[in-house]
């Protein structure tokens, strides 16, 4: 199996593995980032069922703009050290395709609070950044 039956074995509603996939060839300062390593593919589960459902519920297009990121890619973004898109590939970052970046994040608490996932929650000028650590945190 490669990375690719995984992702469409989750059978997503609104996400196409092609859009999980091209985050492994994106480039920045000359750093092409990569696919996660396969130990580490179980990671994006929960995260991607969280953000199709917030999808389904919502009715809120939305553009995955991050997932995996290697090492050096997530340095050459400006990734935190110990970032959950690098260590356990539990993060995603989304775009709302119609702006509503704050109508997304108040669904996203919403969800969070009925006990739907324990993670993080970060909500940045144009995007929300999404993860399942398991704990919950909020910026």
């Amino acid at each position: 199996m490669d990375f690719r039956d995984f992702i469409d074995g989750l059978q997503l509603r609104h996400f196409s593995a092609d859009e999980v996939l091209k985050q492994g060839s994106r480039t920045r300062d000359g750093v092409t980032n990569s696919l996660p390593p396969e130990h580490l593919w179980s990671g994006i589960v929960e995260t991607l069922w969280i953000a199709d459902m917030v999808r389904h519920q919502s009715g809120i297009p939305l553009i995955i703009t991050s997932a995996y990121r290697s090492t050096s890619y997530n340095r050459a973004v400006g990734g935190a050290s110990r970032s959950q898109h690098t260590v356990s590939n539990t993060a995603l970052d989304l775009i709302p395709v119609d702006g509503g970046v704050g109508k997304l994040f108040d669904s996203l608490i919403r969800i969070r609070k009925a006990g739907g996932f324990k993670g993080g929650l970060g909500r940045y000028v144009d995007f929300i950044h999404l993860d399942t650590r398991g704990t919950n945190a909020t910026w």
